[in-house]
């Protein structure tokens, strides 16, 4: 693709001679390839104009930035929304591989990982192929890449979406990868709200503007493309008026309300009951929670928006067989069951204590997390009294430092701890948190530690565990009964 081409396709008013052929994208000045155009990105910790000039000693042809000066020794271009014209360009250049897909974006606080997996075992079940991209892994022509964000950055974006031969794609789409500009280029035929509570404040500032960043996925959203809403908050129902007062779109919502096109009742311990128009189906609950009814209940009807109907959906989900890190259960030798969820908001928390009280019943529930270092400060002392008043003991611990020193960030813990009666306990280092827990918990209890779900520790740890998951299981190794 000749620079010329592309520019003109950004929309980029330029006077150059040269029209050099372009053979790759990047923002990534050590990722420069000969022949590739250089976009500077000012980002929160680097500023791309400042590798301008390692970008054209690896060979680029040009470099687009928002410097309004000729800098470098190339082929310089001006030009404003970097961020936004590299998505752009990404989609140019790989020749819009999205349209080759049906596409899904889901967004939500809480969820996304669960309603893409479920939808995507739906999808898979009944013979089409579907690609996922998302927090725990991305899956693409039935196999598995190694994930590192929720949305990959543009390019990366886009080269997946080549590489994929699947007729679905699904994605979770987070409020960073829209922020950011990573989906432009790109047009869904679905896209699905599942909720909006406190999170990434540090990022967002407000939850009005952590509002508006969700609600722009649906402007992506194809002409007459369907909007699958949760109603069972006020942020649900503000975006299906927004859309209904504005967007020639298919707005299907879902919840609690017989008003809803599709609600749910009779949310049991492993069942619930839903209702789409004269249709009535009991559905098994694929993972406990009346939440994950929810999630449950917008897969549904994203495979009814593709074709699948209901009845065929709730018999595929029977062989539904859970998500790494997500309400995932270990038995312990001595009965206690442990539960491992990527809860990280209060909601969340709230929400997976309460499936874990219930399942409980009268048994001791213990409760291990921390937090991670650098990061929204507002939500920790919500979500330690919550764990307090749920659990019979709560165990504090740290998660990533994210550069920040150990001791400050347990400080901070221990400010954010509400005056109670029952107060948690502190451990530091997070595997001596966890041992403790198992330990302490009577038999036949239940132990649930959230956080961080599947995903690997960052930081060294006192005993040689990877993650979580890991650290129950040598837990078990070291604590194998004695037979007499």
């Amino acid at each position: 693709m000749k620079l010329k081409a592309l520019l003109s396709h950004l929309s980029i008013p330029t006077v150059i001679e040269d029209d050099p052929l372009i053979t790759g994208i990047t923002s990534h000045s050590k990722k420069v390839k000969p022949g590739n155009l250089f976009f500077a990105i000012s980002g929160v910790q680097a500023d791309g104009h400042q590798y301008i000039q390692e970008a054209f000693d690896n060979g680029a042809a040009a470099v687009i930035g928002e410097y309004d000066e000729n800098i470098g020794p190339g082929v310089y271009i001006y030009a404003e929304e970097t961020k936004r014209l590299l998505s752009l360009a990404a989609s140019f250049f790989y020749e819009e591989p999205y349209r080759k897909h049906k596409m899904t974006g889901i967004t939500g606080t809480n969820g996304k990982t669960t309603t893409s997996f479920l939808l995507q075992h739906i999808l898979q079940v009944h013979g089409m192929t579907s690609a996922l991209f998302g927090t725990v892994y991305h899956y693409i022509n039935s196999e598995i890449v190694k994930s590192s964000h929720t949305t990959p950055d543009p390019v990366t974006l886009q080269k997946m979406l080549l590489k994929s031969n699947d007729e679905v794609v699904v994605m979770e789409v987070s409020s960073h990868g829209i922020e950011q500009n990573r989906i432009d280029g790109i047009t869904y035929d679905q896209a699905i709200f599942l909720n909006l509570t406190h999170d990434h404040l540090d990022y967002h500032g407000t939850m009005e503007s952590y509002f508006l960043c969700k609600s722009k996925l649906f402007s992506y959203l194809k002409n007459k493309g369907t909007a699958i809403i949760c109603s069972e908050g006020e942020y649900g129902k503000r975006l299906r008026d927004d859309l209904r007062s504005k967007s020639d779109l298919q707005i299907w919502t879902y919840g609690k309300r017989k008003s809803d096109d599709f609600y749910i009742e009779d949310v049991g311990i492993d069942s619930f009951n839903l209702v789409h128009e004269t249709l009535q189906v009991t559905v098994s609950l694929p993972l406990p929670g009346e939440y994950n009814a929810l999630n449950t209940t917008a897969a549904i009807a994203a495979a009814l928006d593709y074709g699948i109907p209901i009845k065929n959906s709730v018999e595929y989900l029977k062989s539904f067989a859970g998500i790494p890190g997500r309400f995932e259960e270990i038995t312990l030798h001595n009965g206690t069951e442990v539960i491992v969820d990527y809860a990280h908001t209060p909601d969340g928390v709230s929400q997976v204590l309460d499936a874990a009280s219930k399942k409980a019943g009268i048994r001791p529930l213990f409760h291990v997390f921390g937090f991670r270092g650098n990061r929204d400060l507002t939500k920790r002392s919500e979500m330690i009294k919550i764990s307090l008043e749920y659990s019979t003991k709560t165990v504090l611990t740290v998660d990533d430092l994210n550069g920040l020193d150990r001791d400050q960030l347990l400080q901070e813990t221990k400010e954010a701890i509400p005056r109670s009666s029952h107060q948690p306990v502190i451990i530091e280092d997070r595997t001596d948190a966890i041992f403790f827990a198992l330990k302490e918990a009577p038999a036949n209890s239940v132990v649930i530690i959230t956080g961080k779900g599947p995903e690997k520790y960052k930081e060294t740890y006192n005993h040689p565990s990877t993650s979580d998951l890991d650290s129950i299981e040598l837990y078990q190794t070291l604590n194998k009964p004695t037979c007499i």
